[in-house]
């Protein structure tokens, strides 16, 4: 009887180690897609030049970003480098340009860049986009129709 006893715990303690847990490990990942676009609230403007020797501000357009990146800047670039130019002549009224709290008063002689961008919230962040051109000098403008296309692009490091 005793051997059977003695059996009968032998067996039970080693079906325990059938039983017993044991550590695992699950692996995750997981993607997040790219949210990198802007919008415009206006694709053109045409605005009043008023020639009465005071500065004209025109308020062209709302420039949205939306961005799920860090370290993404805008830049803003003119065909006519910063001047509203009257057809094929040689005639241009230079402006400055304003792009929400970027930057105030800014040339596009040359393309200007700003600094790295931090993720914008889900609405995105909205820059008032508006150029300023003066009107002290002592002469008239040349009538006629005067032009530039500004390009805003964003990007990514």
């Amino acid at each position: 009887m005793k051997k059977l006893f003695l059996v009968a715990l032998l067996a039970l303690a080693g079906s325990g180690f059938l039983f017993a847990a044991t550590d695992g490990t699950v692996g995750l990942s997981g993607t997040v897609a790219d949210t990198f676009n802007i919008t415009f609230s206006a694709t053109s403007y045409t605005g009043t030049m008023n020639d009465d020797g005071t500065d004209n501000v025109w308020s062209v357009s709302t420039v949205t970003v939306f961005s799920n990146f860090k370290n993404w800047n805008i830049s803003v670039s003119s065909q006519n480098l910063g001047n509203l130019k009257l057809g094929v002549t040689t005639e241009v009224i230079p402006y400055t340009f304003t792009l929400g709290s970027l930057v105030t008063d800014g040339s596009l002689g040359t393309p200007w860049t700003s600094l790295d961008q931090a993720r914008t919230p889900r609405t995105g962040t909205a820059h008032a986009l508006s150029i300023k051109f003066k009107n002290t000098t002592g002469t008239y403008w040349e009538a006629g129709e005067y032009t530039d296309i500004i390009t805003v692009t964003i990007s990514k490091d």
